[in-house]
């Protein structure tokens, strides 16, 4: 059977919590957050568990920032559900103190699930570190903050859902290596060997083996920065991350062995994507 995934989310008690705080006139984007709390995704993420443990299907759950969601997979686990689960790279960074920043700077944040109270990061990079979590996405959704975001500033319903992310993916990842909290082989099993597992991809992608694509990434644990959005290549204004110190950085990236990144410029000739037809979910077997 094919794999599932779930958004994770029970629309009605979200309207409820909305149009209740609208009614108390709590329109800044710190309500967004509030009107979706960890116990609305843990109560969605174990209503898809069941259905997929009553339908046989395997499950891919998408985008899980607190405890109370995890607890959920783990459970399901425990049941012989086959249910695999991500988290996003901004919810091992991200708490919802960003919304007690001034004005409108909070409207930056405004993605599902919102960010999530200071604990809750390092629950999830534990969970990465073991196993309970098998993959961490970007979940990039760029709109810009001028002209896009401040369309809500005065009511965050109206904040287009969604934030930047691919870009800093990898190197926010590599920062729990850097913590002692990840392996080296570990991260490489995140962020690229089990995806590619998982969606069908293996093993011409996620690995470096005779007869693979030879996408090879040169990573250099060395090199030091601030990230900003002046030295980034997404065409949006803003990052999440703006000034934040990070210690990795992408050298060179090779796709089927031609070099298309070097010393973080574009060395690749336009054109040269290829389709691939995944194989069915499930036929390679996924670690983690």
């Amino acid at each position: 059977m094919s794999s599932s995934w779930f958004t994770r989310k029970n629309g009605d008690a979200v309207e409820f919590l909305r149009d209740r705080f609208a009614a108390e006139g709590k329109l800044s984007p710190r309500y967004h957050a509030l009107s979706r709390p960890p116990r609305v995704e843990a109560e969605a993420t174990n209503r898809a568990i069941a259905l997929a443990e009553i339908a046989g299907a395997p499950l891919y759950i998408v985008h899980v920032s607190c405890a109370e969601a995890l607890e959920e997979v783990r459970r399901g686990r425990a049941r012989k559900v086959n249910v695999r689960a991500e988290t996003c790279s901004h919810y091992l960074h991200i708490t919802e103190e960003v919304f007690d920043q001034p004005g409108f700077e909070g409207g930056k944040y405004i993605y599902t699930p919102p960010p999530r109270t200071a604990g809750q990061p390092d629950i999830l990079w534990e969970a990465l570190s073991c196993g309970d979590l098998q993959v961490v996405s970007s979940d990039h959704g760029p709109f810009m903050f001028k002209g896009g975001k401040d369309i809500g500033k005065d009511d965050f319903r109206l904040i287009p859902n969604g934030a930047p992310g691919i870009e800093e993916r990898m190197v926010l990842v590599w920062q729990g290596v850097v913590r002692g909290l990840l392996t080296p082989s570990r991260f490489v099993d995140l962020v690229s060997t089990t995806p590619a597992k998982l969606f069908g991809l293996y093993p011409a992608k996620g690995t470096i083996a005779i007869g693979a694509d030879a996408d090879i990434v040169v990573w250099d644990p060395a090199v030091e920065r601030r990230l900003s959005v002046d030295a980034l290549h997404s065409a949006v204004d803003y990052t999440m991350y703006e000034g934040k110190q990070v210690k990795g950085a992408v050298h060179t990236v090779l796709s089927r062995g031609d070099v298309i990144i070097e010393n973080g410029m574009f060395r690749g000739a336009p054109g040269r994507g290829r389709y691939i037809i995944r194989q069915p979910a499930g036929r390679a077997a996924a670690s983690g």
